[in-house]
C-alpha cells in the first residue's frame, strides 16, 4: 500500500508533493498518504469519462470512509491507512469533509458570482489541506491555523491564475469572480483568446495582487515557535511564490499550456527555502490588521496598495470627492473638458510610480517618450532641443549636449566635467544651495541658464539660488546622469484623478478594504501612547489597529497635537506655489507635445488639445513653478502678462485668440525645497507605534514630486514592523 501511495505522489509532479523531501520519514509517509487521498478525490471530479452521478457516488463513498475513520473501520486499505495517521496525529474530521465538499463543488457549478463564493471553494480545496497538513507537521500556537488558511488561499489563487484558459477549455470552469470580470469588461471569449486585452490584463493583475496579499498575510501569521515545524510549508511557499512571479514576468499570458516551474527552478526554490528556514527569524513582523489610510493623494494611494501587499487590509479615506490630492483633475463647467490642476510628468527614474502603474495595469494611460527629447524656446534662438541619441549612457548625453544650440562649447565642456566629478563621488555639502554647489564645480552662466536652472525649477519647484543642493544632486544622479531609460518621460493622457481609478478601488475591495471619497479625517483620539481612534466628517469612528497619515504638511499641523514632532516639524515647513493656466485657443500654438521656455517667467507649455470636446478648439497648459511673485498678481494682469509672453515666444500666438481660460493657483503645491527645510522633514515612524507618516514632504531624500509621494507610501506601509521590510520582499523594491 505504501509503495502505491508513494507512486501516486511521485507521478503527480505536484508542488505539494515536492515539499515532502524536507520531512522525516514518519511525517513524509503520513503526508504522502494524505496527499494520495487529495489526489484521488480531486481526480474524481476531473474524470471526464464518468457521468456526474457516478462521480458523486464515488465522493459519497469517501465521505463514508472518513466517517469510518472516526467511528469504526474503513472498508478500503487506503481508508484504514488514513485512520492510522488520523489517530497518530489527532487530526479533526472537518477538514477532510471540507476537501470532499470542495471537490464536489466542481460537479455542481462552473462559475462563481463573487469572490465570497470563490473563497469558500478555495478554503475547501486548499486551506483545508493546510489544516490537515499542520496537524501532521505539528504546531503549538493556535495562530498556526490562520497561517494554514491564508497560505492555502495564496496557493489556490496562484493555481487559478496559472490555469485560467486551461480550466475553461478543458473543464468549462472559470474560477474568476463574474462581478470582477464584468468590472473589467472581460468576456469568456476574451479568456479563451490569447490576444492582448487591457481589461483582461488588469483583471489578472488584481488576482496577482490578491494572491500576494495572502502570501504576506500568511508570513505575518506564522508563529516563530512553530516555524521549525513548517519547513515543508515554507518550501511550498517558495515554490508557489516563484511560480506567481514567473506568471507576472511573462505578462499574465492566457495560454492553453499553463506556466510551470522547471526542475532547476524548483531545486533553486528548495535550496533557498532550506537556507531561509535555517537562518531566518521574523520577530519584527506584526500581525495583519485593518489599516486606516488618511488621504488619497499619490502617497496615500501607494500606501494603501502596499499595505495590501504587506498582508494588511487598508481602507483609504479622502476628504475630496476625487483621488489624487495635490495632483488631481476636475471637469471645467464651461467647456466640459477634464483638466488637471497642474501638469505633471513621470520619468523613467520614478521606480515607485512605475511600479504602481505596472501593478494596476494602467500603463496604456500614459504617453511615453523613450529618451531625452525636450524642445526649448527662447526669444533669441527660437526653438532648439535637448535630444539624446540611441547610444547607451553616458554617450547618449554627449549627443544631446552637442546638438543643444543654447549651449556654447565652454558650457558643454563644463557640464561634461560636472558629470565626471559626480561619477568620481563629488557630492553637495549639507546646507549648500544648488547655485553655490554648481558654481563650486565650475558651471558657467550659460550652462546654468540653459540647463541647470530649467531642470532645478521643474524638479524642485524652487529657484536655483535657494534650492537645496542635495536634493538637486539626487535628481541629477537619477535622471540626467542615470541610465538612458531613466530620462524617459511619461505624460498622462487621461485626467490625473483617473490615472489609477477605478482599478485602485477594485484592488482594495478585492482584499476586503475600500476607498471612501468625500470623507475627511476630523479628529484623532490618543490613549495609552497610541492612536485609539479617529473620527471622520461622516461621523464614522475608525478604531483600526493601524493608521497611515498621508496628508500634506499643512493638514498635519492642525490634525495632530501641536507639541508632537510630526505637527511641530510640519509647522516649520514653508510652501512653494505653482500656477497652471489652461488656455483654450482658436488655433494651434505648438507642433510638439510640450516645450520649455528660457529667459521667461513662463516655464513650460503642454499641448492638451486631445482633451478638447469641441472641434476646432485647442488647449494648452502653461506651467509656472516657484510662482512666488506671479501668484500675487490680479487675474487680469496675470493673463495679460502670460499672453504677452506667449506672443513674444511663439509666432503662432500672435495671430491666435484666447477663447476661454481656467486658472489654477496652488499655494501649497510642494514644500519649499530649501536647505533649511531638510531638518524638519520627518521619517515614517512617529511617537505612536500604530501611526506612520507618508507624503512627499517626509524625509524621502527626494524633492516634492509624485515619485517622492509614491516612495513614501511604499515605505510607510512597511514601517510598522520592527524591520522595515520582510526578509524576502514580495515585490521588487525601488530605492529613492
Amino acid at each position: 500500500m505504501q509503495q502505491a501511495i508513494h507512486q501516486i505522489t511521485k507521478q503527480s509532479g505536484s508542488n505539494l508533493a515536492l515539499s515532502f523531501i524536507s520531512l522525516p520519514k514518519e511525517k513524509k509517509d503520513a503526508m504522502s498518504l494524505f496527499y494520495a487521498f487529495c489526489r484521488v478525490v480531486d481526480d474524481i471530479s476531473d474524470d471526464q469519462s464518468s457521468p456526474a452521478d457516478a462521480k458523486k457516488a464515488r465522493l459519497d463513498h469517501w465521505r463514508g470512509e472518513i466517517r469510518a475513520c472516526y467511528q469504526g473501520t474503513p472498508a478500503t486499505v487506503h481508508g484504514q491507512a488514513l485512520q492510522a495517521i488520523i489517530r497518530a496525529h489527532l487530526i479533526p474530521p472537518q477538514p477532510f469533509f471540507d476537501i470532499i465538499e470542495g471537490v464536489e463543488m466542481d460537479l455542481t457549478r462552473s462559475r462563481y458570482a463573487t469572490f465570497a463564493e470563490l473563497e469558500r471553494y478555495c478554503y475547501r480545496v486548499a486551506s483545508a489541506v493546510g489544516l490537515v497538513s499542520i496537524e501532521i507537521f505539528g504546531y503549538s500556537r493556535p495562530e498556526s491555523k490562520d497561517y494554514a488558511v491564508a497560505l492555502g488561499m495564496a496557493f489556490q489563487l496562484t493555481n487559478i491564475l496559472r490555469d485560467v484558459r486551461y480550466d475553461l477549455e478543458t473543464y468549462g470552469r472559470i474560477y474568476l469572480p463574474q462581478d470582477e470580470m464584468k468590472a473589467f469588461g472581460v468576456t469568456e471569449d476574451a479568456l479563451r483568446s490569447g490576444a492582448p486585452h487591457a481589461g483582461k490584463g488588469r483583471l489578472f493583475r488584481m488576482q496577482y495582487f490578491r494572491a500576494m496579499h495572502y502570501f504576506q498575510k500568511a508570513a505575518r501569521l506564522l508563529p516563530a515557535e512553530d516555524r521549525p515545524h513548517f519547513i515543508a510549508a515554507e518550501l511550498m511557499t517558495e515554490v508557489y511564490y516563484r511560480l506567481l512571479q514567473k506568471i507576472r514576468a511573462a505578462g499574465f499570458p492566457s495560454s492553453p499550456r499553463p506556466i510551470r516551474l522547471g526542475h532547476w527552478e524548483k531545486l533553486q526554490a528548495v535550496r533557498h527555502a532550506r537556507a531561509r528556514g535555517a537562518t531566518v527569524n521574523r520577530p519584527g513582523l506584526i500581525p495583519p490588521a485593518r489599516t486606516a489610510v488618511w488621504g488619497a493623494g499619490f502617497a496615500g494611494m501607494a500606501a494603501a496598495l502596499h499595505a495590501g501587499l504587506q498582508g494588511h487590509v487598508p481602507e483609504l479615506f479622502e476628504a475630496k470627492s476625487y483621488a489624487g490630492g495635490r495632483a488631481h483633475s476636475f471637469t471645467d463647467a464651461k467647456s466640459g473638458t477634464v483638466l488637471d490642476n497642474g501638469q505633471h510628468i513621470f520619468m523613467g527614474c520614478y521606480p515607485a510610480c512605475l511600479e504602481l502603474f505596472s501593478l494596476l495595469g494602467v500603463e496604456d494611460r500614459l504617453d511615453i517618450q523613450q529618451a531625452i527629447d525636450v524642445p526649448f524656446i527662447s526669444p533669441a534662438r527660437g526653438r532648439t532641443a535637448l535630444r539624446a541619441s540611441r547610444l547607451p549612457a553616458p554617450f547618449h548625453l554627449l549627443t544631446a549636449l552637442w546638438s543643444y544650440e543654447e549651449l556654447s562649447v565652454a558650457d558643454r565642456l563644463a557640464i561634461l566635467g560636472f558629470g565626471l566629478r559626480l561619477r568620481l563621488g563629488e557630492a553637495a555639502r549639507p546646507g549648500e544651495s544648488a547655485a553655490g554647489w554648481l558654481a563650486r564645480l565650475g558651471q558657467t552662466p550659460g550652462a546654468t541658464r540653459a540647463l541647470w536652472e530649467p531642470l532645478c525649477i521643474a524638479a524642485l519647484n524652487e529657484p536655483i539660488a535657494s534650492a537645496d543642493a542635495s536634493l538637486f544632486e539626487t535628481v541629477l544622479r537619477r535622471s540626467l546622469f542615470g541610465p538612458r531609460s531613466a530620462s524617459a518621460i511619461y505624460v498622462c493622457r487621461t485626467g490625473l484623478s483617473d490615472l489609477l481609478l477605478p482599478e485602485l478601488r477594485l484592488f482594495l475591495e478585492s482584499i476586503g478594504g475600500g476607498l471612501h471619497l468625500g470623507e475627511a479625517l476630523q479628529s484623532v483620539e490618543l490613549k495609552d501612547g497610541r492612536i485609539a481612534s479617529a473620527t471622520t466628517s461622516k461621523g464614522r469612528t475608525l478604531g483600526h489597529p493601524l493608521h497611515i497619515c498621508a496628508l500634506p504638511w499643512s493638514a498635519v499641523r492642525t490634525l495632530l497635537p501641536a507639541d508632537a514632532a510630526p505637527a511641530s516639524g510640519a509647522a516649520a515647513i514653508a510652501s512653494a506655489p505653482i500656477i497652471a493656466l489652461h488656455l483654450f485657443t482658436d488655433r494651434k500654438l505648438i507642433d510638439v507635445p510640450f516645450a520649455g521656455f528660457l529667459d521667461s517667467p513662463l516655464h513650460w507649455i503642454f499641448d492638451r488639445s486631445h482633451q478638447c470636446t469641441q472641434p476646432g478648439q485647442y488647449l494648452y497648459s502653461i506651467v509656472i513653478s516657484a510662482a512666488y511673485d506671479l501668484a500675487r498678481l490680479p487675474t487680469p494682469e496675470f493673463l495679460e502678462k502670460v499672453w504677452s509672453e506667449l506672443r513674444r515666444l511663439l509666432p503662432e500666438a500672435r495671430e491666435a485668440a484666447m477663447t476661454h481660460h481656467v486658472l489654477y493657483k496652488s499655494k501649497d503645491a510642494t514644500f519649499a525645497a530649501r536647505p533649511e527645510t531638510a531638518a524638519h522633514r520627518p521619517g515614517p515612524r512617529t511617537t505612536w507605534p500604530n501611526l506612520v507618516l507618508a507624503g512627499d514632504w517626509t524625509d524621502t531624500g527626494l524633492p516634492g514630486t509624485l515619485e517622492g509621494a509614491a516612495w513614501s507610501g511604499r515605505r510607510a506601509a512597511a514601517a510598522f514592523d520592527a524591520r522595515p521590510a520582510p526578509a524576502r520582499p514580495l515585490t521588487p523594491a525601488p530605492s529613492p
